[in-house]
């Protein structure tokens, strides 16, 4: 029954709250490279924060309370995640590549053409290849002429899902949690096969060189 597992979803979000904060509240957190993105968020500037599948439970901390649009899957797993993610003051977007994706799509240009917009996309999608980006966060950003920045993070205690197709990262307490920015970049808004592909691949070797400079690179 529909409103059995609104309630479910409402208590797992309260849950999650609980232990991202715990967790958070129980590390010692650093954050770097914030200065120039700071400069563009009190300048009004729209901005689109990338980053990879595996980061997303830190992410949801970092950007608690700021109002930001994460771009969630219409499925049931990315149920849970919206939940948590409305729990943590943000307003989320749902759809993906295979279901609900051009009305996301309309949804996020939407909110970057009103100003002061976070839109937060996991750039390798809700499912993978994991460490590619989709064509979508590229388009998005080539298209509204928004800064895209790459953020990530790392952990010195943390717990990796080996199974998961991304390698999950879960940070456990009691350890250091370094979160980083990358510096902003704007894309060409030629949307050309070969400058889409051009833009993917900055995306992606921004968002490794991130992770490598975090000491974090999963392969």
């Amino acid at each position: 029954m529909a409103w059995l597992r609104r309630i479910k979803l409402f208590f797992a979000g309260k849950m999650s709250w609980l232990l991202i904060e715990g967790v958070a509240a129980l590390n010692r957190v650093t954050v770097e490279g914030y200065e120039p993105v700071r400069e563009l968020e009190q300048g009004d500037a729209p901005l689109i924060y990338v980053f990879w599948h595996r980061h997303i439970l830190f992410v949801i901390h970092r950007f608690r309370g700021s109002g930001a649009r994460p771009l969630i899957s219409l499925s049931s797993d990315g149920d849970l995640v919206a939940a948590v993610a409305r729990v943590f003051g943000m307003d989320p977007i749902r759809g993906s590549s295979s279901r609900g994706g051009a009305r996301a799509f309309l949804e996020m240009a939407r909110s970057i053409g009103r100003g002061r917009a976070r839109v937060l996309i996991t750039a390798d999608g809700p499912r993978g290849p994991a460490r590619r980006v989709k064509e979508g966060a590229a388009q998005l950003a080539a298209r509204t002429g928004a800064w895209v920045v790459p953020i990530g993070w790392s952990a010195t205690r943390r717990k990796v899902l080996e199974k998961s197709w991304d390698r999950f990262l879960v940070p456990l307490p009691f350890g250091r949690v370094r979160f980083a920015y990358g510096a902003p970049l704007r894309l060409e808004p030629d949307l050309s096969a070969e400058a889409m592909a051009r833009a993917m691949a900055r995306m992606t070797g921004e968002l490794d060189a991130l992770q490598r400079r975090l000491g974090d690179d999963p392969e």
